[in-house]
């Protein structure tokens, strides 16, 4: 049964900082979807809530990022209901528009949010030994399935280890999806952790740094 987030919480919203009542609603709804076995939570709503907006003022645009975010949509989103929905998918969107501004920020804000606590609970630094290389030296190479690929890398964007498919994933998630509003790549993330990949890192003291990366 799906508990609004504010009901929780002992004292006014407004009383806490930003950073940690984003953190908390991103840890609540990885616990739904996990609780659930939702993993398609997101592109669930989404797609309801883009299908909603084109049945109401149709041929608005294919971009998924214009169309949440164009004025028209304002009107909608969170108001209107999603049809065939249950009704705590549209309060967790009043919510995720609150604290991210739209729908699409908070999916992007969620993935990487995942992939961190993915490496923070489960990391594989300490099990591995870093390999200790010349500091600069820049290397490229093909990896014919980044999947099976156990070495550990950090990137631009984080200096946690983690392995090649996740550094890949988060990548993606913070140059072209955030930074490029490339939304629409979310609902193919699972497919950019497999297959054949051209990557360029750095080598430094103790874990290579991911610098660009091109799928095959």
């Amino acid at each position: 049964m799906y508990t609004n987030l504010t009901e929780n919480l002992a004292v006014p919203l407004y009383s806490y900082p930003q950073s940690i009542l984003r953190q908390n609603f991103l840890q609540f709804i990885d616990e739904h979807i996990k609780l659930h076995s939702d993993a398609d939570f997101f592109a669930t709503l989404v797609t309801a809530r883009i299908e909603t907006i084109n049945h109401l003022m149709p041929y608005q645009t294919d971009n998924l990022y214009q169309c949440i975010t164009s004025d028209y949509a304002q009107t909608i989103n969170a108001v209107v209901p999603l049809n065939d929905l249950d009704l705590y998918y549209i309060e967790i969107e009043k919510q995720a528009i609150e604290l991210f501004g739209n729908i699409l920020s908070c999916w992007a804000e969620y993935e990487h949010y995942r992939i961190l606590q993915q490496v923070i609970k489960h990391p594989l630094a300490k099990n591995k030994i870093p390999q200790r290389v010349k500091n600069n030296k820049n290397i490229t190479e093909v990896v014919a399935k980044i999947e099976n690929d156990t070495r550990l890398f950090i990137t631009p964007y984080s200096d946690l280890p983690m392995i090649l498919s996740n550094a890949i994933a988060l990548k993606i998630i913070t140059s072209l999806v955030k930074e490029k509003h490339c939304y629409e790549l979310l609902y193919f993330l699972a497919l950019s952790a497999n297959g054949e990949y051209v990557i360029h890192y750095q080598c430094t003291t103790l874990f290579p740094t991911l610098i660009a990366t091109a799928h095959f």
